[in-house]
């Protein structure tokens, strides 16, 4: 076999010439690609890579658009002061020719028009300014009372003790003062201590007349209310006694008061109360003006 293999190589020169330059070929095929894919690869990893500097770009801010908020300027408003009202006084008359005008006064403060008649209305601020004074130091003067007289008699009952000759007031001299307690109730203390105030130019230009330069009517109207107030109210009637024409207090302590205070005692518990009463609220209100 051997021999007969030998025959065909040598039999046909050109094909082994042929073949061996094709297996040459490719030889040389495989072994470029091998040196380039060696060479290539080597070219890749040697390659530096080269980094570009990244240059940072400044950064843009922005400002950002506020909105300003312009908080209004408080404008100060004048605050008006309030204006009190005016107290308007009234033009005043001549002392000598006042009775009208004061007449006119207690007429409009008074609610019990009726009763008016019991006042005496001639010479009426001097009448009150020395019966004031009077009362004030004690005394009472009848003469300048701004009051009608009482109407009846004086009247005594028997005491309760018979085995002495001693009386008491009968009811009926205490319902005699009624309707003057009831002329002084019908004025408001309020009115009253306003019109005082408002008319006391008169009644200081009265008293200035009765000649007492260290002072002046308002102390002495404020004496006269004091004896009122500082009065004590008995607890029971006095007893009287009639030792002769006049009666007197059996208690020496009754019989020594001063004779204005007598008065009060005769007024009896219920009217002495009021009128206590009433010069308490004029006294207040009378402090409470002056004090405005």
């Amino acid at each position: 076999m051997s021999e007969e293999h030998s025959n065909i190589e040598s039999s046909n020169p050109d094909k082994n010439a042929s073949s061996t330059l094709v297996f040459i070929i490719i030889l040389v095929v495989v072994i470029g690609s091998f040196a380039y894919l060696f060479f290539q690869e080597d070219e890749v990893e040697l390659t530096p890579v080269i980094q570009e500097e990244v240059i940072a770009e400044p950064e843009v801010i922005v400002p950002v658009k506020t909105e300003t908020i312009i908080e209004p300027t408080p404008v100060e408003v004048p605050v008006e002061a309030e204006i009190e009202p005016e107290i308007v006084q009234p033009v005043l008359p001549e002392l000598d020719v006042s009775d009208d005008f004061v007449v006119a006064k207690v007429t409009e403060i008074s609610w019990r028009k009726e009763l008016l008649s019991l006042m005496l209305t001639d010479d009426l601020v001097r009448r009150i300014v020395v019966f004031t004074d009077n009362f004030s130091r004690g005394e009472m003067a009848y003469s300048h009372l701004p009051l009608k007289p009482l109407t009846g008699q004086f009247a005594v009952k028997p005491s309760v003790d018979e085995t002495q000759d001693s009386y008491q007031f009968n009811e009926s001299n205490f319902t005699r003062y009624a309707d003057y307690i009831e002329l002084l109730h019908s004025f408001e203390p309020e009115a009253l201590a306003s019109n005082f105030i408002q008319m006391k130019p008169l009644f200081e230009q009265a008293f200035a007349e009765l000649g007492y330069p260290e002072q002046n009517f308002e102390q002495v109207l404020n004496r006269a209310i004091d004896r009122v107030l500082d009065f004590n109210v008995p607890s029971e009637q006095p007893t009287l006694v009639q030792p002769s024409v006049v009666y007197k207090y059996e208690n020496p302590e009754f019989e020594s008061l001063a004779d204005a205070d007598k008065f009060l005692l005769r007024l009896g518990k219920e009217n002495l109360l009021q009128l206590k009463a009433i010069a308490l609220e004029l006294d207040n209100q009378l402090n409470m003006q002056n004090n405005q």
